[in-house]
């Protein structure tokens, strides 16, 4: 039995589309706020009836995470998907407002880009150095762009999909799509420091993941060895940055570069005096 589809009867009313698995402790709301050029569909795990139905283009209501969803979307409403030239995959608690989110598309245009995340401020949890927030640069070509809120152009979302297995939830994830590009992939995947976002760390949250409540972080790994020797995907060996784009100079940059190096500063001694508290207590 199909879940049914709500809202837009219409079809789509933008080119890009924004992709979430949203429970009710989402930040939903910061994404429609500013100029928006994208649709927002939301599949809703949580207990709710109908919670965020009234602002989303397309609502199902459906158990699960993002990746998984999607990929039930792509068996059952293909077709609309077919309208869109890219697509978001967005954890449903990461804080970003509509018209950065509107931006990230419209430098995907630009360059032509396979594949791209806006990058972390150290504010939220980092799980990659790579992709932290650099801000003197525009835009870094990587080799990597995390599972958290990818960016696909639709046609290397389709590549991946086809072959995606959904027992796959979150853990490794990234190194499967990844490994679905071509080798030319290079200067086609890239991480926007102009456009950046904070991933809420977990002690805001309760210090329980939101995953861990859709499957625990063994079964997630287990899972991912499986489907790595049956598919024989490949993790990446090293991050690289290949190349950059420089953003121009401007007093505004240098204070956000010092705020930004600031909490690194301090995150880093955080870190250090725990360290030290639990090794002389």
């Amino acid at each position: 039995m199909t879940i049914p589809l709500s809202n837009n009867i219409d079809g789509p009313n933008s080119r890009y589309l924004v992709f979430t698995s949203a429970g009710d402790n989402a930040n939903l709301y910061y994404w429609l706020k500013g100029y928006r050029n994208f649709d927002l569909w939301v599949s809703y795990y949580g207990e709710e009836k109908n919670r965020y139905k009234d602002f989303s283009d397309f609502f199902i209501a459906k158990k699960g995470g993002k990746f998984p969803a999607l990929h039930y979307v792509y068996q059952h409403w293909k077709n609309i998907l077919n309208h869109y030239q890219a697509i978001l995959v967005m954890d449903d608690d990461i804080i970003i407002d509509g018209s950065a989110i509107s931006r990230l598309f419209e430098i995907r245009d630009q360059y032509d880009l396979w594949l791209l995340q806006p990058a972390f401020d150290p504010r939220g949890k980092i799980n990659h150095r790579i992709t932290r927030v650099n801000p003197f640069t525009f835009m870094r070509y990587t080799n990597f762009v995390e599972v958290t809120c990818p960016l696909f152009r639709k046609d290397k979302l389709d590549v991946f999909m086809k072959g995606y297995d959904p027992v796959l939830v979150g853990f490794g994830v990234d190194w499967w799509y990844m490994d679905s590009l071509t080798p030319e992939s290079i200067g086609k995947v890239a991480i926007v420091d102009e456009i950046s976002c904070i991933n809420p760390k977990d002690c805001t949250k309760g210090g329980q993941r939101e995953i861990d409540r859709l499957q625990d972080k063994p079964t997630r790994i287990e899972n991912w060895k499986r489907i790595k020797e049956q598919r024989n995907v490949s993790e990446l060996p090293e991050f690289i940055e290949f190349d950059s784009i420089t953003s121009p100079l401007s007093f505004s940059k240098v204070i956000h570069a010092i705020t930004i190096y600031s909490f690194i500063v301090v995150n880093r001694c955080v870190r250090i005096t725990k360290k030290l508290i639990n090794r002389f207590t």
